[in-house]
């Protein structure tokens, strides 16, 4: 099985000791399933765990980020960043590559955490919350 993860989802695993994105990442490190990553989902997951607000309030090192994008990059399957992804996000174009980064490289589903994908319907893709892939995966 083959996944995206929203960058919001892994910066969440990330940071939260439990919970369904914590574990979502801990499947993905066991080799449960595989993750669809490219330049563009790696960058914004290292700005948003670099903005002083987290790496305060969270204790975030610079090393730390360096590490988690170094795993991602070699854990998961890297594809260049899509061009001209159509619109199709209600509300948040900036995640409309996210859509096209899961379809273009036929992703099984698109894990995240934000709202402005409920009811997204994008050729056959199923948008999930962690929680809701987490009990496909799991059972």
């Amino acid at each position: 099985m083959k996944i995206v993860i929203d960058a919001d989802c892994i910066v969440a695993g990330t940071l939260a000791a439990s919970g369904a994105a914590s574990r979502l990442l801990d499947l993905w490190h066991d080799g449960e399933f595989e993750v669809i990553t490219c330049p563009q989902l790696v960058k914004e997951v290292r700005e948003a765990l670099l903005r002083p607000r987290i790496a305060n309030r969270y204790g975030v090192t610079q090393e730390e980020v360096d590490e988690l994008v170094g795993r991602l990059q070699q854990e998961s399957i890297q594809v260049p960043d899509p061009t001209d992804p159509p619109r199709v996000v209600p509300g948040d174009p900036g995640d409309d590559y996210l859509v096209a980064l899961a379809v273009r490289n036929d992703a099984d589903a698109l894990v995240r955490r934000d709202r402005h994908f409920d009811g997204l319907s994008v050729a056959g893709l199923r948008t999930l919350y962690p929680g809701e892939f987490l009990k496909e995966v799991t059972g």
